[in-house]
């Protein structure tokens, strides 16, 4: 059960994360930036009272991760300011059915034991489906071919870290060693990948390039990415490394436009969201929880 509380709580600061920039329109790049590179800087002293890395595999693991993270996040932060956070995250309803055929194709052995068990096997894959198009539905506003196109580079990103933090959560048996590293090395990684991309697109010199990164409402904005991401990142490893299958904590992640509806209320932001369709996908989430914890054989 504790995978499903990290996960909501994943699902909460995630939701904290998608709405930053709807208001605020900023370079995704330059908020990549911010939340790769800050975290990294925080977290590296912590490195010197653990044991050092040197499972190639696990570094490979790591740096991929920074790269995927890196897309994601840019992606999503333009998203966000270009369409709406509502459009971006609608559009990112499929990703629960990728990550779990994703990581079924790289655990065939327990697919199969899965598999072997039709009636819980089919009943799974109806609730998955169910889960996601309530998730298309719970966000009412209107998503275009242009919108799915530019965000789909971010719903294959987030399928791939969902994987890869699994194998980061399951690397060694020592958690705070596992989410070290990721906090500084995947970051890191991150923050380079869209420090890269930003000179790349924009072309700045060096004066230009820090005046724009450390400008006044960059910085105060920056600080706060950097202190919610720290604790999704940490409730997102809790959360994968528990789990049986990194899908069902995608699904868990994807309350979030819920905590953003909830957000709004107390602040009096208009959300242009389905209360009926959220209490759809709140059902289909409750039964892939039964399903999983209950005792009915998943054990991928």
């Amino acid at each position: 059960m504790l995978w499903i509380i990290n996960g909501l709580v994943y699902g909460f600061f995630s939701a904290l994360y998608a709405m930053v920039n709807q208001k605020h329109r900023f370079n995704g790049y330059v908020l990549g930036i911010w939340r790769g590179f800050g975290i990294a800087v925080i977290f590296f002293p912590f490195l010197f009272f653990l044991p050092l890395q040197t499972d190639i595999r696990n570094w490979i693991l790591l740096i991929s991760q920074g790269l995927l993270i890196g897309i994601y996040d840019s992606h999503l932060f333009f998203a966000s300011a270009r369409y709406g956070a509502g459009a971006a995250s609608r559009s990112m309803s499929i990703t629960v059915l990728f990550t779990v055929v994703l990581w079924w194709s790289l655990t065939p052995q327990l697919f199969l034991n899965l598999l072997r068990n039709g009636n819980v096997f089919i009943t799974l894959l109806l609730v998955l489906f169910g889960f996601s198009v309530s998730y298309w539905y719970i966000i009412k506003d209107r998503v275009t071919k242009e919108v799915m196109d530019y965000t789909a580079p971010a719903v294959f990103a987030l399928a791939g870290m969902s994987v890869i933090t699994k194998e980061i959560a399951d690397m060694g048996q020592n958690v705070w060693h596992n989410i070290a590293y990721y906090l500084v090395v995947a970051t890191f990684v991150s923050g380079l990948y869209n420090t890269i991309m930003y000179i790349k697109s924009e072309r700045p010199d060096v004066k230009k390039f820090f005046k724009t990164v450390f400008a006044p409402e960059i910085i105060g904005v920056g600080f706060y990415l950097i202190s919610f991401s720290a604790a999704l990142i940490t409730s997102k490893n809790m959360a994968m490394r528990l789990a049986p299958n990194p899908g069902y904590v995608v699904a868990l992640v994807l309350t979030a436009p819920i905590f953003v509806y909830l957000l709004n209320k107390q602040t009096k932001t208009p959300d242009n969201l389905s209360v009926k369709a959220g209490f759809s996908m709140i059902f289909f989430l409750f039964l892939i929880m039964l399903l999983v914890t209950g005792n009915y054989g998943i054990k991928d």
